[in-house]
């Protein structure tokens, strides 16, 4: 079992020293694999592929599955058979037209402090996020982000299509702290800093050494 001691109580010297970011909620101001469920597919498609999974939000909200199951189910639905390269294409489309638009102005500020910042950079700034990786990439990459420090839900691929299922597994809960783990193993790793908003992030901010739950807000001004 991971937990905060697994990650944050090492202290060699040569363990890793990490500040991750939740995406959606957090970075931006929507979530953007919902926005691009609907962006891939076309209004539609979309409208028809949500209704024949209608029995399986049903399932979940009845307790009949959890939350990774019903993630399975739509990924399986709206991209299992189609051309990688299909997938990849409106991603990057995507991370250009769509997600610019829904980013947090404080967020982006800290995220450019972050990667000035001589005690971090953009070698230990890193994306954590049950969103799936193709357009995660393609924006990290604009914003001065390695590609390789997005940690996603990723889509299989077999040959030159998505098949079903994923690789790995769904990047939420107590899996933003395995996925972490995983991608840092056989070496240890610390979370400097972890920011999120949802339950979804919890185990990720508790892992952390200092944490920020729905940092990127604005405050109204008081009279």
């Amino acid at each position: 079992m991971l937990t905060a001691g697994n990650i944050n109580d090492k202290t060699e010297s040569t363990a890793a020293e990490i500040y991750v970011f939740d995406f959606d909620g957090t970075i931006t101001t929507r979530d953007t694999f919902a926005l691009f469920l609907r962006y891939y597919a076309g209004s539609a498609r979309w409208l028809l592929k949500i209704t024949q999974l209608l029995p399986t939000f049903a399932a979940y909200k009845l307790g009949r599955i959890d939350r990774h199951a019903v993630k399975k189910a739509v990924i399986n639905k709206f991209f299992a058979g189609d051309l990688s390269a299909d997938v990849e294409a409106r991603a990057k489309q995507f991370a250009t037209e769509v997600i610019p638009n829904l980013i947090r102005p404080q967020a982006k500020a800290r995220l450019d402090e972050l990667l000035n910042d001589p005690n971090c950079g953009a070698e230990s700034l890193y994306i954590c996020s049950a969103s799936i990786g193709p357009y995660l990439r393609y924006w990290a990459l604009s914003s001065s982000i390695h590609e390789q420090n997005v940690m996603s839900t990723e889509l299989a691929v077999v040959g030159d299509r998505i098949a079903e299922g994923l690789t790995g597994y769904n990047v939420w809960g107590s899996n933003k702290v395995r996925r972490i783990f995983d991608q840092f193993a056989p070496h240890s790793v610390r979370i400097i800093e972890a920011y999120g908003d949802t339950r979804g992030d919890r185990e990720m901010l508790h892992a952390a050494k200092a944490s920020y739950f729905k940092p990127f807000r604005v405050t109204p001004i008081s009279d």
